[in-house]
């Protein structure tokens, strides 16, 4: 008998505002008519700071937060009553995705430890293709050296990977990946560090058949 397995759901923590009060018309929550009216209630939309998901969430309107604040939108959360809704990037407000980009920069900067355990844990994801390879301007010859670096020694900063293996600009790399996984309109073949936004993508998919 054949068995399933079921694809693990990502599921943020602590989240970015990218844009805080959007207009109603930009809301995506599915909501069933009210009996009663619903006390207002305020829509923003945020990044996931673990998965990368974009997401809308909730607040009441006496709970004021600003663009880049990071929040924590877990249950019990004094700030988000509820996480309403999964994004595409196309569902964005501009002003969220011109914040987008900073976001993406700070949490490519702040979350270093968790980037330089993927150059020294990553591995292959086909008979030909290694993960690291997904890296944009990073080629066979330099994840050769990478493999051989972190045998040796594992990497311990971005400028241990600089300097040992010679990827000046590894910062830029890690952001034009991310926002490539993030803002990309078709779901990729392989998601390095975006799982969130691989489940949106899986979860609409379903959706069509």
């Amino acid at each position: 008998m054949a068995q399933f397995s079921r694809k693990r759901f990502y599921f943020e923590e602590f989240a970015i505002i990218l844009s805080y009060n959007i207009q109603q018309r930009f809301v995506k929550e599915k909501k069933q008519q009210p009996f009663f009216p619903r006390i207002k209630e305020v829509y923003s939309q945020a990044l996931g700071k673990d998965y990368y998901t974009l997401l809308e969430v909730v607040s009441d309107p006496n709970v004021v937060m600003q663009k880049g604040e990071m929040v924590y939108i877990g249950k019990g959360s004094p700030k988000i009553k509820r996480v309403s809704a999964r994004l595409v990037y196309d569902e964005l407000v501009d002003d969220a995705k011109y914040e987008l980009e900073n976001t993406i920069k700070m949490l490519v900067k702040e979350n270093e430890k968790k980037f330089v355990d993927f150059f020294n844990s990553a591995g292959p994801i086909s008979p030909r293709v290694h993960a690291i390879e997904m890296l944009p301007r990073i080629g066979k010859k330099t994840v050769e050296k990478i493999l051989n670096e972190r045998a040796i020694k594992a990497f311990e900063s971005y400028e241990d990977i600089k300097k040992r293996v010679g990827i000046p600009n590894l910062e830029e790399i890690l952001f034009e990946r991310l926002k490539v996984e993030i803002t990309s309109k078709e779901k990729l073949n392989f998601y390095l560090f975006a799982k969130g936004i691989q489940n949106t993508m899986e979860e609409r998919a379903s959706r069509q058949f």
